[in-house]
């Protein structure tokens, strides 16, 4: 009988204690779950299975969300709550709305802020396979509005770009399965998920800098991350193989990180992050993997001009990211520019045209200057940057014959150094 009590006791408890909880902290303010500042509002959240940490699949019992203490949610009370699995990781536009097919109503009725904190009880348990990531949807169905010091009331949190997407108006109650376009933001409830219980080790964190599979990252990056709920520090390890800490072993740091010494060029890299809470790491991290830029390009300075000779003649530079800006910007011509890489040809008396492109999808905004002389003595034949990020720039003139031309393709910024990209270069004699 007393093993059968202790046991029961053991389980209540246990059930008490099955709660996660994310970023409760937190002190910003942002429109989830709920707008308090509009009549009306619907928004939907995903939380990445990653970031829910749960030991095991569970029945989800209820939400805790986290108000700010002066706040008040009166007139904002009128919530109805849905709760659905989801492969997203984000929203990808306005109208990305996960549809109403994919989601279970799990409570209907009025809400009230006690302490700075809204308890949504379920009628019935939600079950979270944690496989998929989770979808939280909230409508306000009130009419009125509460006025509030931060104009909206709930605790947020920033995260992964585009992690919530919400409508807010004064026209109608939102219909979950037609809802009008909405507004993207980058940062979600923070939030208690009652009944689901958390894994013994903290989660891994979200890296934001660099993306996995990142090219040209530069030789000094600054490793960032979103901060894991819960954790008071994180291990950063790099190696140059998967799994392995040859150029970092396990650095004790803050939310970002830079190695100590200059990392290799055109070298791939693993990157590992784990989060700390007290004693206890998290496990099972994955591997970031990045490749950092090639070396400074052999056409860098003026004076390593590569020679066109014979015509037409292309080149496709692939690692100007890598040029430096030398002795500084170059002025020869009215519209200054950064010092970029570098090109010759000697002309003829004929006509010549010289042009550059970018790859399809590229943002890169170079500028093309055309000097004649040598190098540090120039004379402007033109500066050429006529269009925006991607677009060609060409120029068509007669040459002297014997003399030497100069052709500088690098950014366009004239006082500040910004790095240069990708492009194709071809000179054509007509």
């Amino acid at each position: 009988m007393k093993k059968t009590l202790l046991l029961s006791l053991l389980l209540i408890v246990s059930a008490f204690k099955a709660q996660i909880n994310i970023n409760i902290g937190s002190t910003g303010v942002g429109t989830a779950p709920i707008s308090s500042f509009f009549s009306y509002s619907y928004v939907q959240q995903i939380y990445l299975k990653q970031e829910l940490n749960a030991d095991a699949a569970g029945n989800i019992t209820g939400l805790s969300f986290y108000a700010d203490p002066s706040a008040t949610i009166t007139e904002s009370s009128n919530w109805t709550v849905y709760l659905g699995h989801t492969t997203k990781t984000a929203f990808t536009s306005g109208t990305d709305w996960i549809p109403a097919a994919q989601l279970t109503q799990v409570f209907a009725g009025t809400v009230t802020a006690s302490n700075g904190k809204v308890d949504v009880t379920f009628t019935t348990p939600f079950a979270y396979n944690n496989m998929d990531n989770l979808v939280i949807a909230a409508k306000e169905n009130s009419q009125s509005i509460d006025i509030n010091n931060f104009d909206e009331a709930f605790h947020v949190y920033n995260h992964l770009p585009n992690s919530t997407l919400f409508y807010k108006g004064d026209l109608a109650v939102v219909d979950p399965a037609t809802p009008p376009g909405g507004i993207r933001a980058d940062y979600k409830s923070a939030i208690s998920i009652l009944g689901l219980a958390p894994k013994p080790t903290p989660a891994c964190p979200f890296v934001q800098f660099p993306a996995n599979n990142a090219q040209f990252v530069t030789l000094t990056p600054n490793f960032k991350w979103f901060a894991a709920s819960g954790a008071d520090s994180y291990r950063v390890s790099v190696g140059t193989t998967a799994g392995a800490t040859d150029v970092v072993n396990q650095v004790v740091t803050g939310n970002n990180f830079t190695p100590p010494a200059a990392l290799n060029y055109n070298t791939t890299y693993y990157l590992r992050i784990s989060s700390v809470s007290g004693s206890v790491e998290s496990s099972g991290c994955a591997d970031i993997m990045f490749k950092t830029i090639p070396p400074i390009p052999a056409n860098d300075a003026c004076s390593g001009a590569f020679v066109a000779s014979v015509f037409p003649y292309e080149y496709a530079q692939s690692d100007a990211m890598s040029a430096t800006n030398n002795a500084g910007f170059i002025t020869s011509c009215a519209d200054a520019m950064n010092d970029g890489t570098w090109f010759k040809f000697t002309g003829d008396g004929g006509q010549f045209t010289v042009g550059i492109t970018m790859p399809a999808g590229s943002t890169y905004d170079p500028q093309m200057d055309i000097y004649s002389g040598s190098c540090g003595n120039f004379t402007c034949i033109k500066a050429m940057d006529n269009g925006g990020g991607g677009a060609a720039e060409t120029y068509t003139f007669t040459t002297t014959a014997g003399t030497d031309y100069f052709i500088n393709v690098g950014a366009y910024e004239e006082t500040v150094d910004m790095p240069e990209n990708v492009f194709t270069i071809k000179i054509t004699k007509l």
